[in-house]
């Protein structure tokens, strides 16, 4: 392992670059309620829904490019490059004029936000001991909550200021980018990524001895974006399309939905070195399922407040876990290829899960919208049965 200050500089530095994807993925779900003012949407709903889902559309192809490089050539050369590109693409999304230069700068930046989780994770699960990796790589998660809040208490304040406000929503994450950068070239290499690496045989991933454990932690993955992505960002929406609240109201009363996952991703991170990765994922995907079953039934302001602040609570569970497994059912030569699989599986589901929320809150069918998201994870809770409890494994 890497000497202790490397590992924290390691874990923070790449916990940071976390927060901003999460800053990037979450910040568009407020500038939308703003820019059909600005920009002219063709197709309403589904315009609508592709600017959400922009930037995943981006990561599903970042994951897995940028996380094979990141096996070719190291994880620090990638890192240094991905947010060169972030600053890039983050400002031509800001000064945007019409839909298809906005939609494709998020789309680029959503290559290069995508190719954060798999060397990230990567780099956290090479760096740091097995017996507190959990807590590390969900420490990554827990910042990544921290970038979704930050977005919504920007968008409180960049409300009143219409077109020039969701243009610094957008853009402003530009700032801490830099800093991060700056610091990020300090980093040393992987000393494991140095000792096992190699030229070939990436699709060693899917041979007999390893294919099972990593289909199963991308398929889960898939599943669960589907529905923590279909929810989060659609939500604001169908707040402002149910009149429930105001726009400024709407991103304070997200803030506190965010801030209850932050409290329940670190007790996650707390505990998961303690009781493993399967239980804590099957608690969360359990009542979560129950909770979407419920809360068609409780549609008025107080009872979506109560029944999003519980489905945050325990999302916060199988957000730690689905990020955790893929990192450690891997060996070292393929873990950024194979983790960048796995998360370029999420973020097809959650492209899926967006556009799919987007049609169905649109068209007011709210309650088939919240059966199909049950449906979802009673599957996920199905196959994680059949994974390898990873706690404290050595990593090849």
């Amino acid at each position: 392992m890497e000497k202790n200050a490397n590992v924290n500089k390691i874990v923070v530095l790449s916990s940071f670059g976390m927060l901003l994807d999460g800053y990037q993925l979450t910040v568009i779900a407020f500038a939308v309620l703003l820019i059909p003012n600005y920009i002219h949407l063709s197709d309403y709903s589904l315009d609508y829904g592709l600017l959400i889902a922009s930037v995943i559309i981006g990561a599903i192809i970042g994951t897995i490019i940028v996380g094979y490089l990141s096996d070719l050539i190291g994880r620090r050369r990638v890192y240094l490059s991905t947010l060169l590109f972030f600053i890039l693409f983050d400002m031509i999304s800001a000064f945007s004029v019409n839909f298809y230069m906005l939609f494709i700068s998020r789309v680029l930046l959503g290559i290069v936000l995508g190719a954060e989780y798999p060397v990230a994770n990567s780099y956290i699960a090479e760096v740091t001991p097995s017996e507190k990796r959990g807590f590390y790589l969900a420490m990554a998660t827990v910042f990544f909550s921290i970038g979704s809040i930050s977005s919504a208490i920007v968008a409180v304040f960049m409300f009143p200021f219409g077109n020039i406000g969701w243009r610094l929503m957008l853009g402003v994450a530009v700032i801490p980018a830099i800093v991060v950068e700056f610091f990020r070239f300090s980093l040393p290499e992987s000393k494991m990524w140095e000792i096992k690496k190699e030229k070939k045989g990436f699709l060693e991933m899917f041979s007999k001895k390893y294919y099972k454990d990593i289909l199963l932690a991308a398929i889960i993955w898939f599943l669960y974006d589907i529905v923590a992505y279909g929810l989060s960002l659609t939500l604001p929406t169908i707040l402002k399309l149910g009149h429930f609240v105001t726009n400024v109201d709407n991103a304070l009363l997200t803030t506190f939905f965010l801030v209850i996952g932050i409290v329940s991703g670190i007790f996650v991170m707390m505990r998961v070195d303690k009781y493993g990765r399967k239980g804590i994922q099957i608690t969360g995907f359990l009542v979560m399922g129950i909770l979407f079953l419920i809360l068609p039934h409780f549609y008025f302001l107080t009872g979506i407040i109560v029944i999003v602040s519980f489905l945050e609570l325990f999302n916060a569970f199988d957000g730690a876990t689905v990020g955790i497994i893929p990192a450690e059912v891997t060996i070292t030569k393929f873990r950024g290829t194979s983790y960048g699989f796995s998360s370029m599986m999420g973020k097809i589901g959650a492209v899926i899960g967006v556009i799919a929320m987007s049609l169905l809150i649109h068209g007011k069918n709210y309650f088939n919208a919240y059966i199909f998201l049950a449906s979802v994870m009673g599957i996920a809770i199905i196959l994680t049965l059949f994974l390898p409890e990873t706690k404290n494994i050595k990593l090849e």
